[in-house]
């Protein structure tokens, strides 16, 4: 297995990394926030079992606010989209690589890939 082979492993294990991760916040921050946003929302009309929740209600606006500035500030769900399509994209290189597509051309593309990735990707 030569460097290019295992640079290009590399990246996949990165991307595949990247999209759990962004897929998992995204996932679990929009729940949190709907839970979080249904209880402020029923304010003081929480009764029985769930009048536990009136207590809390400062620190889940403040967990709504909070949720909602990230969401917007750091967009998961698009950088969710960006990894999986960077880490298809690796994936399809390597493929092509094993079928014999010219060391050059991978390389070419490995730095296309990286580069598109790093536009649309970063903060």
């Amino acid at each position: 297995m030569g460097l290019l082979d295992k640079e290009l492993k590399k990246a996949k294990r990165r991307m595949g990394v990247f999209t759990f991760l962004w897929g998992a916040w995204y996932r679990s921050s929009r729940a949190a926030l709907i839970v979080a946003a249904a209880a402020v929302a029923a304010g003081d009309h929480l009764h029985g079992k769930l009048g536990w929740l009136m207590k809390w209600q400062p620190a889940l606006a403040l967990a709504v606010g909070i949720l909602t500035a990230m969401d917007s500030w750091l967009r998961p769900h698009t950088k969710w989209q960006g990894s999986m399509k960077s880490r298809d994209d690796f994936v399809s290189l390597a493929i092509q690589s094993e079928g014999g597509l010219p060391a050059d051309e991978v390389r070419s593309k490995v730095d296309e890939i990286r580069a598109e990735h790093r536009d649309r990707n970063l903060l």
